[in-house]
């Protein structure tokens, strides 16, 4: 897993977002993502080499940086860290760590992780906490499953886009939805701009279920809302993954 740098190339990819470990009363607003395309017969030894990782900045107790980690079943692992601001993209993450367990062991660490993997990006991503539902009383504690819904749309449809997606959250407010969402927002590093709805679940039966009783509840009005953000989409994806606790790491004082 390389840190992001000044001058690096953002490359466009599908956005994969996580479970992030904070209440919700302190989620950050802006996070920076990196992606690792893992080669499937590697996969293997890369997760050996990430828990390596892991265990060297918990031994450690490396402050300064953190990352909730997300697998996908294509070969992507995903790790999420949240910035204050684009300066934060200059600070080297891994630095300390280095400085603990010498910076050639942990070179030779990555070195080996990059065996694992042809190609690898960054961007940032902004949370939506506006356009977000979430109820009182909900909680993604013990759902590890994500299904991630991406509504792609052209720049003249921005404002529009913005108030049917708050629209959504008005029917879901009103109808008393009692499962919520995260909303999230492309920024740095992306091509085409974007709303990716996240769903959380024990797996991804209990999400489908979940999602056929909100459309009971949500009738006519839930499927005219719903309808007034497809017909601004210039396309739509759907994504699953798995929030990793195993791969992520977060300090002791975090």
């Amino acid at each position: 897993m390389k840190t992001l740098k000044k001058g690096s190339v953002l490359l466009v990819a599908l956005l994969l977002i996580m479970s992030f470990a904070y209440a919700q009363s302190e989620q950050p607003s802006m996070f920076v993502v990196h992606t690792d395309n893992v080669k499937f017969d590697k996969m293997a030894k890369y997760e050996e080499l990430s828990k390596q990782l892991k265990d060297a900045c918990e031994k450690h107790n490396v402050e300064g940086t953190n990352w909730t980690a997300i697998t996908v079943e294509d070969g992507r692992y995903v790790y999420v860290s949240p910035i204050t601001s684009m300066a934060d993209l200059d600070n080297s993450p891994l630095g300390n760590l280095g400085k603990k367990m010498g910076n050639d062991n942990l070179s030779n660490m990555l070195a080996e992780m990059d065996q694992c993997y042809d190609s690898h990006y960054d961007y940032v991503i902004h949370h939506s906490a506006d356009l977000s539902y979430l109820p009182k009383g909900y909680s993604t504690e013990g759902k590890s499953t994500r299904e991630y819904h991406f509504l792609y749309y052209s720049p003249k449809n921005a404002a529009a886009m913005k108030e049917a997606m708050a629209g959504i959250k008005n029917v879901y407010k009103t109808k008393g939805i009692k499962n919520g969402y995260n909303v999230y927002h492309s920024g740095f590093g992306s091509e085409e701009a974007y709303y990716m709805v996240e769903v959380a679940g024990e797996d991804t039966t209990s999400i489908a279920m979940g999602g056929k009783a909100n459309s009971e509840i949500l009738g006519d009005e839930g499927k005219a809302a719903l309808f007034g953000i497809i017909q601004l989409a210039s396309r739509y994806d759907q994504v699953n993954g798995e929030f990793r606790e195993d791969l992520s790491y977060y300090p002791s004082n975090d």
